[in-house]
Parts: C-alpha cells; structure tokens; sequence
C-alpha cells in the first residue's frame, strides 16, 4: 500500500508544469470537414505504414522547442526547425539559439495570423530571466528572436506555461505562480504587436485568489467561456517541499476576465492535479484531464453549477492510476481528439462525435520509455508531432521523467482514422544526437507552421 500510494504521489508530480492544447480560433478554420467516426472497426494499434488513402499537407515546417541536458557544453535554449519538404523530410535545417539556457522550454504556439511564436521559459523566474519570449516567423525557416528586453514580462505572475492564439493575433498565456512560486497565477494576454495588455483576473480587484494555479486552458470564442485548470503549487514541487497539488478547475467569462465559477472536481474519481484543458469546437464545452489517466467532458454554458463527467479512460481500466498527464489536442471541427499517454507510450486518437463518450480509433505505439507527451497537428489536420521530453528537475526538484528526448512525426489517413506514418526513417528526430558537440537537448514545445 505504501508502494503504491508513492507511485500516486509520483504520479501526480510528474503532472505539473505542461502543456495543454487548443486550436487556434475560428479565423483559422480547418481546411478539411471530417466525415465523422469510421464505420470499419479501428481499435487496433498502428505504427508502421499503412495503405489507407492519405493526403499531402500544406505545413512547411515543425518547431522543436529544447534546452541543453549540459549546459557546459555551450548548448542555448534553442528553436529547432525541422523541415517536410519531400526532399530534405525530417531534417533539422536551422537552430535558433536564445542567449539562455535555464529557461527549461516549455510550450509554444503561433499566432493566428502566422507573424510570431511565442514561447515558455517555466523555470525562468528561478534564475532572474524572462519567461516569454516570441519569435519573428517572417522568415519561417529561420525564426528570428524578439528582442526580450522589448517584451513586457508579467509583474504580478510567473513560471509561463502555456499559449492560447486569439483571433487578433495576440496571445493568452497561463502563468502558474507568483514571481516566487507561490499563489496566486495568473493568465496573460498578449496583444498581437506583442504589447502585455493584462494579467487575469484583475491583481488589483482579485489580489488573493485561492489555489489559483492554472496549468491548462481552453476557450470557446462564441460563447465567452474560458476554462482553466489548477495544478499545483511551482515552489512546492522542490526539493525539501510538500507539493500543494490542486484539484480545482474554473470558468471564466472572456469579456471582462473574471472567473465566474470554481469547481472542485476532487470527489469525481479522485482527481488531483488536472493537467491540460482543451475547448471542444465552438460548443461551449471542453475536455480536461484529472491527472489520474480519465479525460473528463465538461459542459460550460448556462448557469452554475456545472459538474464534469467522465468521457474517457486514457489507462483502460488498470487499477494502478499512475498517468504522468495527459496532454490533448482537438481537431477544429470537434469530432477528433488526439490524447498523449505518457505512462504508455502512446498516442490515442480518439473519436469525439460524442463528447460525453469518446471512442478509440487507433493507437500510436512508440517504443518502451518513449514517454509521449505534447503533440500537435498542422492546420490542415493532416500531420502530427509528438515531442516526447516531460520534464527532468535534476537534484533541485522532486521531477525526473526526460521520456527518449525524441520528436517524432506522424500522418492521419483522409478521414483521420487511422495513424500513418510516411518515410519511417526520417520521422524520427532523435535530440540525444542532433546537436553533436553540443550533447542532448531536450524537447519539450511544438509547432508546426
């Protein structure tokens, strides 16, 4: 009993600090409609090549965001531009370095009119650096990085998290903690020339917010409805600490900035620790998962209250909860949803036609200890990339999960049934070895433009 309540505890730790994921709004539609679930049976694990009908995808160009394991060894905080042309298909052919390398990157996302990406340093506030970085994608082989010092950082939060693309152009930005870790967060919001407009809710109506530790977030555009998740406590995942994990998920009304409801979700197969939160379509609902391998619906219109339900079991039915999070990905459109398992090595792709009841459409393997942990798909829907790096403490803090330091890419077939994967030689990015000299990075953060 007591093994298994410290592989809980481990568990829930290795839930803090990630990445949750949304699609950018509505002014990026997809530029496919998917069908719907297919008829055939496709609960079976795929991840080798396979014959179904696939498509060719307009995206040019995945983003790796890592940092050196060995800083000693003259490696910086750095963009990895790995390219899809058919010619040069899973190469990295640029590396934009930052003048760190103590920002352990984190998450990135591009803006909806593809100008800039912005990018979390999570640790940054530990060595005095900035958190949130952008970089220029004029020129999308080689990003160019905005000048920090021109960058308002957040006065009142820190320890960045991750990005949401608004429709302008700018960005929003979950900020974990306070300046020192503590409570409350915040979430940040970016104008699109890259200007901090406010940090939310208001630190001067709301200075004390209780728990407020938002990891995830999701946002329905239509219906002014934003959905955060609290974590955990920054400070308390050190060394020496007792971690203050969380178990509060809030809505938010996105036309002042205030949370209008907080739901602790603890009771409902004991969450704890929920990591990401991603919005459902424009439907005014969401998906969030509880740090215990579920994937819970949540339904946020109307009055309060609102209850979550379960829609999902990522670990299929194993007594043994132990997760290391759930990052997610929607499909525009609603009706797929892609969930990285990291404690199985998988990728699922999920129907989501009913959200209350998700089904298994196919499985991405990967290898034993790959981990698998934030993954992405291009605008079109059509490629995919999981970065497979979670997070790795070393002897400051109580998280030690590096995955195989991989990025992996992948295809979905026409009716995104099925995973493909094309030139399985080249779709294996391996950043123990990419950088040579300068030793392993770790990857963390993607996007594909």
């Amino acid at each position: 009993m007591k093994k298994t309540m410290q592989r809980r505890q481990t568990s829930l730790l290795a839930c803090v600090l990630c990445c949750c994921v949304l699609g950018a709004p509505a002014a990026l539609a997809a530029r496919r409609s998917l069908l719907g679930a297919d008829n055939k049976k496709g609960n079976s694990s795929s991840n080798s090549n396979n014959n179904s009908k696939q498509a060719d995808t307009t995206a040019t160009y995945v983003y790796a965001w890592a940092g050196p394991r060995n800083a000693s060894l003259g490696g910086r905080d750095s963009i990895f531009v790995i390219s899809l042309a058919d010619n040069e298909y899973g190469k990295v052919v640029s590396v934009v370095p930052t003048p760190y390398s103590a920002l352990e990157p984190h998450h990135c996302r591009i803006s909806s009119n593809r100008k800039y990406m912005g990018c979390s340093g999570l640790f940054a506030a530990f060595t005095h650096i900035p958190g949130v970085l952008f970089f220029d994608l004029a020129d999308p082989r080689t990003p160019k990085l905005v000048d920090p010092a021109s960058v308002d950082q957040p006065k009142h939060s820190a320890f960045a998290d991750e990005f949401v693309a608004t429709d302008d152009g700018g960005f929003l930005l979950t900020m974990m903690g306070t300046p020192t870790g503590g409570s409350p967060g915040r979430v940040a919001h970016y104008g699109a020339d890259l200007q901090l407009i406010g940090e939310y809710p208001d630190p001067v109506k709301y200075p004390d917010v209780e728990g407020l530790n938002p990891h995830g977030l999701g946002v329905s555009w239509v219906h002014k409805t934003m959905l955060t998740v609290d974590f955990f406590e920054p400070a308390s995942s050190m060394v020496g600490h007792t971690l203050k994990l969380r178990s509060t998920v809030r809505l938010w009304n996105t036309s002042d900035w205030t949370i209008t409801e907080t739901i602790d979700a603890a009771a409902i197969k004991n969450v704890s620790g929920p990591m990401d939160a991603v919005a459902i379509a424009e439907t005014g609902a969401f998906f969030f998962g509880g740090g215990n391998g579920y994937i819970y619906y949540l339904d946020g219109k109307g009055p309060a209250p609102h209850t979550p339900v379960i829609a999902w079991d990522g670990l299929a039915g194993n007594p043994d909860r132990t997760s290391y999070g759930c990052i997610m990905h929607p499909f525009r459109n609603g009706t797929r949803l892609l969930a990285a398992m990291f404690v199985r090595d998988q990728v699922q792709l999920l129907d989501s036609s009913n959200p209350q009841k998700l089904k298994l459409l196919d499985t991405l393997q990967l290898p034993k200890g790959a981990g698998g942990h934030a993954v992405r798909v291009s605008r079109d829907e059509r490629l995919g990339a999981v970065a497979t790096y979670y997070l790795e403490q070393g002897p400051m803090g109580q998280l030690h999960h590096e995955g195989d330091l991989t990025v992996r890419l992948f295809w979905l077939n026409d009716k995104a049934t099925k995973f493909v994967i094309k030139k399985p030689a080249k779709s294996v990015i391996d950043f123990k070895t990419v950088a040579r000299k300068q030793g392993a990075f770790r990857p963390h953060g993607v996007a594909i433009y």
